[in-house]
C-alpha cells in the first residue's frame, strides 16, 4: 500500500518518480522517496474542486499530445464565479474553470479550461480528437475546443461536443434486469454509463476469437455472507467474447459507397446493466459516428457482459500490454443511495456497502494470441524510447513522449527528427512531432515537411503547432483547399492567432465553402480586429453572384455581420451598413435586413453611434432602408420571410418611435401570418423603453396559445413589464388561470418583494407553496384507477414542455422512458414535489444581463465566452459571459412547483398511469 486515508481518489497517474492523484478538492503529488513502499512526500498541487456526489467529481488524468496532463471535471456544477475557482499551489493564481474540463501542467503549476464536463473518464484517440460521456451518452466528442472558442469574447459558439448516440442508447444485458427505483432511466438502457474510450492498439481485432486470460481477483461472494444469491461465479460467465469471433485485417477498413472508412474501436462500460459496450468510431466530417460492429450485430448481448449482478465494469482500458484492461467494481448496487427513493432505500439499505472488500480486473486478448511483452519504461535509454513511439500501443507511445518530454535530454533530438522524417508509422511520427514540440526543439523544416504528410491526422496535428514553430503563414494557408474536414477545422482554429494579413483571406474561404457548423463555429472564434476587414472582404468577394440573386446564407451574413460590428473598425462596419442597405429595384432581400439589424443591434452595445461616423449621404442610405422595411412589413402581398426580416428594422429611428409601435400593434392580430407576428413579438422583446407590455397584451383575447407563450416569456424577461403583466391580472384582463406551472415560477424569481407578494396572491387559489400540505391534499389520487388514454392527453398539455415520453414531448427535463417499472407513489412525490431531490445539472439558472433582461433555464453548455440555458419546449438562449450582469441558481428544479392547479385528482391518477405504462 502506497497510499492510504486518501478521500475518495477517482483518478491516479504516474508522474516522476511518484503518482499524481485526483481525490476532490485536491489533486495532489505523493512520492515514496526513500524506498520503503510508502509514500512519505505529498505535495498539493491544486484545491478547490467541488465534493458533494461522489459519482461527480473531478477525475481522470489522461496525457495529450500537446504534453499536458487532461482532467473530467465530473458534470455539471453549481457553482460560478468565485465558487469555480481552482487555486494553483505552485503559481498561486486562481483559475474559473466551472462547468468545464481542463487539463493542467503538473511542474509548472498552470491551468487551463477545456470544453466539457465529462462525468466519468475523458479520452482520447490516437490522433488527438478528445471523447467524453454522462450517464446517457455513451460517447460524445469534443469538435470544438476551448481554449480557441473562447478567444472572441462577442461570438457565442455552439454546443462543443458531437453527441455520437441518442439519450439512453439500447444495451444488450446477459443479466436479467434488475428491479428499479429511481427516477429517469429505462431497463435495457444505457442509464450509468462511463469510462467511455476508444481502444489504442491493433492486437484486440486480429484474432479468431478471445478470452479472458488473467484477472486480479478476491474470492467471490456467497449469499450468507451479506448478500442476495449472485447465482453462478463471474469466472463461469465470463470466457468468451463473441465480439471478436472470426476477425481479421479486413475489419480496419470497410467499403461504403466506394470509399473506404477509417474506423476506430470504442468501448464504454454500463455497470447497472453489467456489461461494456462496444462500437466502430467511424471518421465523419469534422467529427465521427457511432456504429454497432457488423460481427456483433446478430450476438444477444454485448461485447463483455455477465449474467452475475454484482459484475459491475466502471473502467476500461487500453493496457501496455495491448490486451483490454476491465475492472469490474463488484457491488451488489451501483446506485448511489441518495438518488433512491425512501422505498428504495428500505428495501436496500442491508446491501448499500455488499461488495466494498471486492473487485477485479479483466485482461482480454484474443485466443491464441500472446500480450505484448511491456518493457520497464523508465528503465529505457534515451535511444530506446525514442524507438518506442514507433510501438502500436498507444500506452506505450504516451509513456515514450512523457518520459522523454521530463528528460529534457537533448540527445533525444536527432532520433525523433529521423522519425518525424522517415518512419513509416504515421503515429510515430506524429508523437515525435509532438515530443520535439515538449522539448521546445520543434524547428520549422520538421512542421513543413508533416504538413504535407499523407495522413491526414499527421497533417492536423501539424497545423496546430504551425505557428509555435513559426512556419511561413504561406504554407499553412496552403491547406485551405485540404480533403481532410478534421485538417480544415484545425487550419481555422488556428488561423485566428495567425497576425499574417493573408490569415483572414483563407479564414473568408473557409467560411464560405463549407456549410458545417462546426466549421463555421471554428471560424467565427478566430475572428479579431485585425483579420475581419479580410474575412469580410473575401465573403463579399466570393459570394458576390449570390447576392445579387439573394440566393446567400442568411445566418452566415447576420452572425459576420454581428461580429463587425463588435470588432472592427470604421472603414469595415460602413462598409457592411452600405452593403446591407445597398436596395436593388427598391426592395431589400431577407438577408440584407436581417444583417443590418443585427449589425445594428451589436453597433448599439458596442455605443457606436451612426451619427458621429457616417456622412449625411450613408446615413440617407439607412433612412431608406428603413422606409422599405415600413412599407414591407404591412405589405400584404410579399413573401412572409421578407415581412419577418423588415420587421427588425423598425424602432430604429427616434422621429418615428410612434409610427413603428403602431405597425407592430398592427402585426398582432390573427390576420397576420404566424411567423410575422412571432417576429414582432422577439423583436419587441429586444426593446428597454416604451410602452411595449400594453402593446403585446392589447390583442391578448385573440392572440393563439403559441403567441400567448412567447409574449408571457417576452414579459417576464423585464421587471417593468411583469409590473404590467400583474396589473392586466388584477384587474382581469387577463386570467391568472391562463399562466401555466412553469410560467408561473418564472414570474417568482423576481427580486422585488413586493411584486412577488403580489405574483403569490394572484396564484395562491389553486396552488399552495406548503408542497407537504399539497402531496396531503392529493394523496386520494393514489387510490384511484388510472386511464393511460386520457393521461397521454393531459400528459401532452401539462409536461411535454419539458419531458418526452415516447414521441411526445420535448427533452429539457430528463427523459422518462425509463419510467416504465417506477412505482405510483414516488412518481406522486416527484410531481408534486419536484424540487425535494434534484441534480445539479437540472436545476433552474436566472442569468441578469447587462441590458436589463433576464433569461431562465438549466444551465446546459457552457464554454470560455458564453452558457447556454435551455429552457422548456428545448428552447436554448446563449448569452455572452460580457453581457452577465449576475447568474444565480433559483433552487428548483426545472419542473416547477404548482402542477396541481392544473390537474385534479382523477387527472393526477391518470397521468401516473400514462408514464408508468408506456415504453418507448
Amino acid at each position: 500500500v502506497l497510499l492510504k486515508d486518501v478521500a475518495f481518489p477517482t483518478g491516479v497517474m504516474a508522474w516522476g518518480r511518484g503518482v499524481i492523484v485526483t481525490a476532490a478538492p485536491e489533486i495532489f503529488y505523493a512520492e515514496d522517496s526513500d524506498g520503503d513502499g510508502k509514500a512519505d512526500i505529498r505535495r498539493t498541487l491544486f484545491t478547490g474542486f467541488l465534493e458533494g456526489n461522489q459519482q461527480l467529481r473531478v477525475n481522470g488524468l489522461r496525457w495529450g499530445l500537446d504534453n499536458w496532463v487532461y482532467c473530467a471535471s465530473g458534470s455539471h456544477h453549481a457553482g460560478y464565479g468565485a465558487d469555480s475557482q481552482i487555486l494553483s499551489h505552485i503559481t498561486n493564481q486562481k483559475t474559473a474553470i466551472g462547468s468545464r474540463d481542463f487539463r493542467f501542467r503538473p511542474d509548472e503549476g498552470l491551468i487551463d479550461p477545456q470544453s466539457g464536463p465529462s462525468q466519468f473518464g475523458r479520452n482520447r484517440d490516437a490522433w488527438g480528437n478528445w471523447f467524453g460521456e454522462q450517464n446517457s451518452y455513451p460517447l460524445w466528442h469534443y469538435v470544438l475546443e476551448d481554449p480557441y472558442i473562447r478567444r472572441n469574447s462577442h461570438f457565442a459558439p455552439p454546443d462543443p461536443r458531437q453527441l455520437l448516440t441518442p439519450a439512453n442508447p439500447p444495451v444488450y444485458a446477459a443479466a436479467p434486469p434488475e428491479k428499479r427505483f429511481h427516477s429517469f432511466e429505462q431497463s435495457g438502457r444505457y442509464t450509468s454509463a462511463c469510462s467511455g474510450m476508444v481502444y489504442l492498439d491493433d492486437l484486440l481485432f486480429g484474432g479468431e476469437s478471445a478470452s479472458v486470460i488473467s484477472r486480479s481477483c478476491l474470492p467471490g461472494r456467497t449469499s450468507a455472507e451479506g448478500g442476495p444469491d449472485r447465482g453462478e461465479s463471474t469466472e463461469q460467465k465470463l470466457t468468451k467474447i463473441p465480439g471478436l469471433a472470426g476477425r481479421g485485417e479486413a475489419a480496419k477498413c470497410r467499403p461504403a459507397g466506394g470509399t473506404y472508412i477509417a474506423e476506430q474501436h470504442a468501448f464504454t462500460c454500463e455497470p447497472f446493466s453489467n456489461l461494456v459496450q462496444h462500437y466502430l468510431l467511424i471518421d465523419d466530417g469534422v467529427s465521427f459516428r457511432l456504429e454497432r460492429d457488423p460481427a456483433e450485430v446478430d450476438s444477444k448481448t454485448d461485447f463483455f457482459a455477465s449474467e452475475d449482478r454484482w459484475c459491475r465494469p466502471v473502467m476500461v482500458r487500453t493496457g501496455p500490454d495491448g490486451a483490454l484492461w476491465v475492472v469490474d467494481m463488484y457491488r451488489y448496487m451501483i446506485e448511489h443511495p441518495h438518488w433512491l427513493p425512501k422505498e428504495g432505500q428500505d428495501e436496500l439499505r442491508p446491501f448499500f456497502r455488499s461488495g466494498d472488500d471486492r473487485g477485479r480486473i479483466y485482461r482480454i486478448v484474443p485466443t491464441g494470441s500472446a500480450p505484448r511483452k511491456v518493457p520497464r519504461m523508465d528503465q529505457l535509454s534515451i535511444a530506446e524510447l525514442v524507438a518506442a513511439l514507433e510501438s502500436p500501443n498507444g500506452w506505450q507511445r504516451d509513456t515514450a513522449q512523457r518520459l522523454l518530454v521530463t528528460a529534457k535530454d537533448e540527445s533525444a533530438f536527432d532520433g525523433l527528427e529521423r522519425l518525424v522524417l522517415s518512419s513509416r508509422q504515421p503515429l510515430a511520427r506524429l508523437h515525435a512531432m509532438c515530443t520535439l514540440d515538449g522539448l521546445g526543439a520543434l524547428s520549422p523544416k520538421i512542421v513543413e515537411i508533416a504538413l504535407r504528410d499523407a495522413h491526414p491526422g499527421v497533417r492536423r496535428q501539424a497545423v496546430r503547432l504551425s505557428l509555435s514553430a513559426s512556419v511561413a503563414p504561406e504554407l499553412l494557408i496552403a491547406l485551405v483547399d485540404d480533403p481532410d474536414p478534421k485538417v480544415r477545422l484545425q487550419l481555422a482554429c488556428t488561423l485566428g492567432d495567425c497576425v499574417d494579413e493573408s490569415a483572414g483571406a483563407a479564414l473568408g474561404k473557409l467560411l464560405v465553402a463549407r456549410p458545417d457548423p462546426f466549421l463555421r463555429a471554428a471560424v467565427m472564434s478566430s475572428l479579431n480586429a485585425d483579420n475581419i476587414g479580410r474575412v469580410v472582404d473575401e465573403v463579399v468577394a466570393t459570394i458576390d453572384e449570390r447576392v445579387r440573386w439573394h440566393a446567400v446564407d442568411d445566418r452566415l451574413i447576420d452572425d459576420l455581420f454581428g461580429q463587425v460590428a463588435a470588432m472592427a473598425d470604421d472603414p469595415v462596419i460602413i462598409r457592411t451598413l452600405m452593403l446591407a442597405s445597398d436596395a436593388e429595384f427598391d426592395l431589400l432581400s431577407p438577408w440584407q435586413m436581417t444583417a443590418l439589424a443585427s449589425e445594428l443591434d451589436s453597433l448599439a452595445v458596442r455605443g457606436w453611434v451612426l451619427a458621429d461616423h457616417m456622412s449625411r449621404e450613408q446615413q440617407a442610405q439607412l433612412g431608406e432602408a428603413f422606409a422599405m422595411a415600413r412599407v414591407t412589413a404591412v405589405d400584404a402581398v410579399a413573401d412572409d420571410p421578407s415581412r419577418a426580416a423588415s420587421v427588425q428594422l423598425l424602432l430604429r429611428q427616434r422621429e418615428n418611435i410612434e409610427d413603428d409601435t403602431a405597425v407592430l400593434q398592427s402585426l398582432l392580430v390573427p390576420q397576420t401570418p404566424a411567423t410575422v407576428q412571432q417576429a414582432a413579438v422577439s423583436h419587441i422583446g429586444r426593446q428597454s423603453g416604451g410602452d411595449f407590455a400594453n402593446v403585446l397584451l392589447a390583442g391578448w383575447p385573440s392572440h393563439s396559445p403559441s403567441l400567448r407563450s412567447q409574449i408571457l416569456s417576452v414579459l417576464s424577461s423585464r421587471e417593468a413589464w411583469v409590473v404590467v403583466l400583474v396589473e392586466q391580472l388584477e384587474q382581469a384582463h387577463v386570467s391568472a388561470a391562463e399562466i401555466d406551472a412553469p410560467m408561473r415560477q418564472r414570474l417568482l424569481t423576481t427580486r422585488d418583494v413586493a411584486l412577488r407578494a403580489r405574483l403569490e396572491k394572484l396564484f395562491t387559489s389553486g396552488t399552495s407553496a406548503d408542497r407537504k400540505a399539497v402531496m396531503e391534499s392529493y394523496e386520494p389520487a393514489l387510490k384511484l384507477t388510472g386511464d393511460a388514454a386520457r393521461g397521454a392527453i393531459l400528459f401532452g398539455k401539462k409536461c411535454s414542455t419539458c419531458h418526452k415520453q415516447g414521441n411526445i414531448g420535448h427533452e429539457a427535463g430528463p427523459n422518462l422512458a425509463s419510467l416504465t417499472t417506477r412505482t405510483p407513489e414516488s412518481l406522486f412525490t416527484n410531481i408534486l414535489d419536484p424540487s425535494a431531490a434534484v441534480e445539479a445539472k437540472y436545476l433552474n439558472f436566472v442569468v441578469a444581463t447587462t441590458s436589463g433582461r433576464s433569461v431562465i433555464g438549466m444551465l446546459s453548455t457552457e464554454t470560455g465566452s458564453s452558457i447556454t440555458l435551455l429552457a422548456a419546449e428545448g428552447k436554448s438562449e446563449s448569452v455572452l459571459r460580457t453581457d452577465i450582469e449576475e447568474l444565480r441558481s433559483t433552487g428548483k428544479s426545472l419542473m416547477p412547483d404548482g402542477l396541481e392547479k392544473d390537474l385534479s385528482h382523477q387527472d393526477l391518477a391518470d397521468v401516473i398511469e400514462y408514464v408508468r405504462t408506456q415504453q418507448k
